[in-house]
């Protein structure tokens, strides 16, 4: 580890990283300490999630209440990413939105005309409201020639909702269920796929190899930085992990059991 802090940005993924769940808004141990020491060496931070049930702004907002001081450009979330490349790539984007909210938001204000009946895209992030009626619309878009994309990569994820916490489906399995029902394939924006990280190399003007990602899952942090050469560290978050069972794109560059822990080893 001793090459790490020579590097010139580190991407940090947010939940299983600096806090349990975005929705509780309590950082975990030394995180704020880990930032302001790598700041003070110059280091750049961009903090990459696959969050898309709240939009950016909220994010932003709740790791700002978690004491967590980053500026908005320093923010990629996996919505902001796909409507980035929903701008870019399309010439007349009328899009279903399946989400909480933050999806819907972020499209709508940035100026890409949501829509439910005349869509040509259906855009899938988390949603703990779901409903079949909703569910079924996307299939019948879909079915109808629309393009599905899924904002994020998550099968399933910790958080609180209506007073209830535990795990929830994430946006790749309703996604996953759309794509079953039509057999038609899905384009998914999100870690571990090249875009959203290309973007922060993009914007901060730096190589892969002089980045470090700092995540706690496998195949979406992990996978997704090596497959660019970007030096991979895994947060364990004390889970028994046998490194040696594990496939070499998901296979980490390093892993420690949290910031607390990585914070120890290199000030």
């Amino acid at each position: 580890m001793d090459n790490l802090l020579s590097k010139r940005v580190f991407l940090l993924d947010i939940e299983g990283v600096l806090c349990e769940s975005i929705d509780n808004e309590i950082p975990l141990s030394f995180v704020k300490e880990f930032i302001s020491s790598l700041r003070s060496l110059n280091i750049k931070i961009a903090i990459v999630t696959n969050i898309s049930r709240n939009p950016k702004s909220i994010v932003f907002d709740k790791l700002q209440s978690m004491g967590i001081s980053i500026k908005s450009h320093e923010l990629y979330t996996s919505s902001s990413t796909t409507v980035s490349i929903i701008k870019d790539n399309y010439t007349d984007p009328r899009c279903f939105v399946i989400s909480e909210w933050g999806l819907k938001k972020d499209l709508e204000d940035s100026g890409v005309y949501v829509s439910n009946n005349d869509a040509n895209i259906v855009v899938v992030g988390a949603n703990r409201n779901l409903t079949y009626r909703e569910l079924n619309h996307a299939m019948r878009l879909v079915l109808n020639g629309a393009e599905l994309i899924c904002s994020g990569t998550t099968q399933f994820f910790k958080g609180t909702h209506n007073s209830e916490t535990g795990y929830f489906i994430g946006e790749s399995a309703i996604a996953q269920a759309i794509s079953h029902a039509t057999g038609k394939p899905i384009r998914y924006i999100g870690k571990p796929f090249p875009e959203i990280f290309n973007q922060v190399l993009s914007d901060f003007n730096v190589n892969a190899n002089e980045t470090v990602m700092i995540g706690d899952t496998l195949n979406s942090d992990i996978r997704g930085a090596n497959l660019l050469g970007i030096t991979s560290i895994l947060t364990t978050n004390n889970r028994n992990i046998d490194m040696t069972s594990i496939t070499e794109n998901d296979r980490p560059n390093y892993s420690v059991k949290n910031i607390e822990e990585l914070y120890n080893l290199l000030f």
